[in-house]
């Protein structure tokens, strides 16, 4: 880099391996500055899947708690969503500690995998 002042004419910082403006706009690519693009920028098709899941989810579980007559379904669906809460919550916190985590991660996955196929071998009483 030939000068330490970006296209915003204030100092570069050095973001772990690059160059970058103090606004976050530019990213020094060894020979120019170039625009950096925002997270998420691309066409939203992981967000707009991600939502189609929850929505049929959700609509799976009210349906599941109006059409049946067992107050024992509602605690089931509870537990279930707190499993999976703390589940996440652990797998996201567990990123932090280096190989430990790695294996803290497996585990989780593996356990929400378990979960799922549990509830899809002994669904809720109806």
């Amino acid at each position: 880099m030939d000068s330490p002042l970006g296209p915003d004419g204030r100092p570069a910082v050095f973001d772990g391996g690059a160059w970058i403006t103090q606004d976050r706009r530019y990213w020094w690519n060894g020979a120019a500055w170039v625009p950096l693009q925002p997270a998420g920028a691309g066409f939203p098709l992981v967000n707009i899947g991600i939502g189609i899941v929850f929505v049929a989810i959700a609509g799976y579980v009210v349906y599941s708690l109006l059409a049946t007559e067992s107050a024992y379904t509602i605690g089931f669906y509870i537990g279930v969503i707190a499993f999976f809460g703390i589940l996440v919550a652990v797998y996201r916190f567990a990123g932090r500690w280096g190989w430990f985590g790695i294996l803290v991660r497996a585990v989780s996955v593996a356990l929400g995998l378990l979960k799922v196929l549990t509830l899809i071998a002994h669904p809720p009483p109806t």
